[in-house]
């Protein structure tokens, strides 16, 4: 099984905390974080057209997308373990992406197979990628059957 986790931003931005997280999850899943250059164009609808192309050309047609945007489903760490775990017989690779300063294009909103809402506030692409890395080792955990979740 393969997740892969794509925000908008440099690769000198993964923290070390992420890093181990990576390490972590490792046991039970290989798991990547990649980067996607902003466009660096200043019109915000424009920049997020020419990310959406950039992001869109990267990932099958085929394979599971999850769109992490504030208005999507909300789900505690059980359910989302339950989802993760449920995406991945069925579909095998799956998608994560985080949005660029100006949020994500409709056409990657449209592209999305589910849209995950980690609350109604914004977070820093920054935190958020800490944030996903951390649910998913607790999804993953869950599912194995180890003590690391506590409910």
């Amino acid at each position: 099984m393969k997740i892969k986790i794509w925000f908008f931003g440099k690769k000198s931005e993964i923290s070390d905390f992420e890093k181990e997280m990576l390490r972590r999850i490792g046991f039970r899943a290989e798991v990547n974080i990649f980067p996607i250059s902003q466009s660096g164009i200043s019109n915000p609808l424009a920049a997020k057209r020419a990310e959406a192309d950039v992001f869109l050309n990267k990932i099958p047609d085929h394979d599971f997308l999850v769109v992490l945007d504030e208005r999507g489903h909300q789900l505690d760490s059980v359910g989302f373990s339950r989802e993760l775990k449920r995406w991945i017989v069925d579909r095998g690779e799956i998608h994560f992406v985080i949005g660029g300063a100006h949020g994500l294009d409709q056409k990657i909103i449209s592209r999305a197979n589910y849209l995950l809402s980690f609350g109604g506030m914004v977070w820093t692409r920054n935190l958020f990628r800490k944030m996903v890395c951390e649910q998913i080792y607790r999804a993953l955990e869950i599912d194995g059957g180890s003590n690391f979740h506590k409910e």
